[in-house]
C-alpha cells in the first residue's frame, strides 16, 4: 500500500536533529502506552492523522497525483521542548520531496500551525503542551 505518511515518518526519524529530540516516537492517530520493546512511551512524541485527500480528475480518469492533508500533533512536557520538536519537524518536512517504500512524495508544504495545552487520555502522562502542524502532501499514487 502506498503511503505518503510512511515516507514522511521515515524522513523524520532519519533526521539527526529530530531523532535527538523525539527519537522514533512518531505514531499514526494515537500513541501507544508502550513501544515495540515494551518500554513506556513518554513525552515528547508525535502523532499524525489524515484529515483530507483531494484527487483531481481529468475527463478520462483520475490524474494519480492526490494532495493529502496530514495533521501532526507534537506533545511535550514544556513549551520549549515541544517548540524544539515542532521546529525540527518543520525543517525536515516543509518543502520535502523524496521516495520510500515505493511511494514518491513530490512536495510537502506546511499550511498552518497552532499551540495548545491538553490533558492526554489513556496513560499516566501529565498535561502536555501541544503544537499542531498541518501539511499538504502532493504524491504519486499510481
Amino acid at each position: 500500500m502506498k503511503s505518503p505518511e510512511a515516507v514522511l515518518r521515515s524522513a523524520l526519524v532519519a533526521n539527526a536533529t529530530f531523532a535527538a529530540l523525539a527519537g522514533a516516537k512518531v505514531f499514526p492517530v494515537i500513541a501507544p502506552e508502550k513501544d515495540a520493546a515494551g518500554a513506556k512511551v513518554g513525552l515528547p512524541f508525535v502523532t499524525w492523522r489524515r484529515v483530507a485527500i483531494r484527487r483531481q480528475q481529468t475527463l478520462a480518469a483520475p490524474m494519480g497525483m492526490p494532495v493529502t492533508s496530514l495533521e501532526y500533533s507534537i506533545y511535550g512536557t514544556t513549551y520549549e521542548q515541544t517548540r524544539a520538536v515542532a521546529d525540527a519537524m518543520r525543517a525536515v518536512l516543509d518543502g520535502y520531496g523524496g521516495t520510500a517504500n515505493n511511494t514518491e512524495v513530490k512536495q510537502t508544504s506546511l499550511e498552518q500551525e497552532s499551540d495548545d495545552f491538553v490533558t492526554l487520555a489513556g496513560a499516566e502522562l501529565p498535561p502536555a503542551y501541544q503544537i499542531t502542524q498541518q501539511y499538504d502532501i502532493w504524491w504519486q499514487e499510481t
